[in-house]
């Protein structure tokens, strides 16, 4: 969460200044170049600590861009809190996803009301930010984290596109926007520009997915993801347009019959938010990206849900079997937890939930 600016010749720390919320630090040391840490924020064994940034940082991977004609940094800035406990049954497993900390902590509630709230936390947004200065010069403010890359340009403009499926560009002086497109799916890449003749093409790659979408238990609606990426190509006075946007009928939520103890449930939530989540989403909430377990037609189906968790039969398509990690009876807590997963979604609050994404819109 720290901008930093070091002197290109010498390796010298010049400056350093948070750009976005902390609680694990004050700011940084300039003698040392590290950070000063509050207290309580390594979470001893037996307590929790709510870190931001988090793993996911405050700028992930996604390109900043810097204008010479305004002498801005444009950063895709984050916000995503995480909450940190060791987990005191760790047990390393060779080739596993090895956290060593209660994965569950993160999952979000079976209660709309709670899960917005939660929603409410996690942010975006395109920063302005002046590295001489070190402070913000403006930003543009998004519902939500892991929005595009951005790319600044010489006729003072900088494109972005976001989480929730629109291209934009803004004014690079003072942020106001000059125009957006809707590219009818989730935009996390840079993009590009160049020159073809004497024609200027601005081009992106459109599609969403990556740690964010995967994991989470709040998607922005599965409605906005497309099945395959394209990429945008725009210049002045283009005419294309894309076909209409046709969202996808979601299965309906698909809870077993079976009776399953406290015990299964729970069991099944540590080994679920722990190695399954990472990618089926936190609370068995899929973004979309892989299938949604809680519509899964194998869920109603102990030996189907065994054949694919722990025999493997649909490892050609990305589904490996974890049968080197659990057992059977692993295998079907893992199903008891989803399945309560699954009668929430049933539900109106998780319907609805569902269909408007985790925000409530």
């Amino acid at each position: 969460g720290f901008f930093y600016v070091i002197d290109r010749e010498t390796g010298k720390l010049i400056s350093a200044k948070g750009f976005v919320p902390q609680s694990w630090t004050t700011g940084v040391d300039m003698k040392t170049g590290r950070p000063v840490e509050v207290a309580g924020q390594r979470f001893p064994k037996d307590q929790m600590a709510l870190v931001t940034p988090s793993a996911l940082g405050a700028h992930n991977w996604h390109p900043m861009a810097f204008s010479p004609k305004t002498g801005l940094v444009y950063l895709p800035a984050q916000e995503v809190p995480f909450a940190y406990q060791t987990d005191p049954n760790y047990v390393h497993k060779q080739g596993a996803w090895n956290i060593a900390v209660i994965a569950a902590l993160n999952a979000p509630p079976n209660d709309a009301a709670a899960t917005r709230t939660l929603r409410a936390t996690l942010k975006g947004e395109l920063l302005a930010w002046d590295p001489v200065k070190q402070k913000e010069a403006w930003r543009v403010q998004y519902d939500g984290p892991w929005n595009g890359g951005a790319l600044a340009t010489a006729g003072n403009l900088v494109f972005q596109g976001n989480a929730r499926g629109m291209f934009q560009a803004f004014d690079a002086t003072n942020g106001k926007p000059a125009w957006q497109f809707d590219a009818q799916t989730g935009v996390v890449a840079g993009p590009v520009s160049f020159k073809v003749g004497n024609t200027q093409y601005v081009a992106v790659m459109a599609g969403y997915g990556g740690a964010y979408p995967l994991s989470t238990g709040f998607p922005d609606g599965p409605q906005r993801i497309q099945p395959n990426g394209r990429v945008l190509v725009f210049k002045l006075g283009g005419t294309a347009t894309l076909p209409p946007y046709d969202a996808p009928e979601l299965a309906a939520a698909n809870p077993p019959k079976d009776v399953f103890t406290p015990q299964q449930i729970a069991t099944g939530g540590s080994i679920y938010e722990g190695n399954c989540g990472i990618c089926h989403g936190a609370g068995a909430r899929s973004s979309g990206l892989v299938p949604d377990l809680r519509r899964s037609g194998a869920l109603s189906d102990a030996p189907t849900w065994a054949a694919v968790v722990h025999g493997g039969i649909l490892k050609d398509q990305g589904m490996v079997s974890f049968a080197k990690w659990f057992s059977k009876d692993d295998i079907e807590a893992v199903r008891a937890y989803v399945g309560v997963q699954a009668k929430f979604l049933a539900t109106e609050a998780g319907s609805t939930l569902a269909a408007k994404g985790s925000a409530g819109k």
